[in-house]
């Protein structure tokens, strides 16, 4: 009778820690603050991985870099609307001076990893989570998703009005641009006033974004990237 009794009240326990979910039984072991703190971690981390594989001039090895790492998957193009003057101007062969520009236009995004990072560790120190542990539990991507939802328009424009046009001034890219436009206005009487620096940053941010993706889903599946194991990071991401 008293074992029936035991194994009754095991069962019982059983059951009444199975209803509480993940997330209930995390807010135990941390609070919201070090939960939070973790992301922030993990964010950091995640854009410094980034920095170190996309913002690097690699003249060298050529593995690096908006243009060269992983064969171009991070490459910036130019936009589509201007797919009618490369076309034609590679008739007239200009097509050199093309694959020149967006060379330039890459490295101006290489170039630009110090002002990124400035941009971002004011950002990424301020940031909250109105439910930390949903974030920490909510997938692969769910930290980066989360800064993209909540910080992308702010990063697009700091590209556009300072960090990115900087360089593109430096490396006149958009004069170089201008003069192609020119020239094609002159092969074929057509006038063509095209933006680069915009679709540029567009893609600029959406490949920032990707490689952070993956760096964050790297650091979920290997414990040996979320730094000393008496750190936060470490910790919180130990109960996933």
């Amino acid at each position: 009778m008293k074992k029936h009794i035991y194994l009754s009240l095991l069962a019982m326990i059983a059951i009444f820690f199975s209803c509480i979910d993940n997330s209930e039984f995390e807010e135990q072991l941390f609070t919201h603050d070090e939960t939070s703190t973790a992301l922030r971690d993990c964010i950091n981390l995640t854009i410094d991985t980034t920095l170190n594989l996309l913002c690097v001039v690699d003249t060298i090895n050529e593995m690096y870099g908006f243009y060269h790492f992983e064969n171009g998957a991070y490459r910036i193009e130019l936009p589509t609307a201007a797919k009618a003057i490369v076309d034609t101007l590679e008739k007239y062969d200009y097509g050199e001076t093309i694959s020149a520009l967006i060379f330039d236009m890459n490295r101006a995004a290489e170039l630009c990893g110090n002002n990124i990072k400035r941009f971002w560790d004011p950002v990424v120190k301020e940031m909250t989570f109105p439910n930390p542990n949903l974030v920490l539990r909510g997938g692969n991507n769910a930290i980066t998703n989360y800064v993209k939802e909540t910080r992308q328009w702010a990063f697009n424009s700091a590209l556009v009005s300072s960090i990115l046009i900087e360089k593109f001034n430096d490396l006149n890219i958009i004069t170089k641009w201008n003069e192609l436009q020119e020239i094609y206005h002159e092969k074929t009487g057509i006038y063509s006033s095209i933006d680069i620096l915009t679709p540029a940053t567009q893609q600029m941010t959406s490949s920032f974004f990707k490689r952070m993706a993956l760096a964050e889903e790297e650091i979920r599946k290997n414990p040996e990237l979320r730094g000393p194991t008496n750190g936060l990071l470490y910790k919180v991401f130990a109960t996933l």
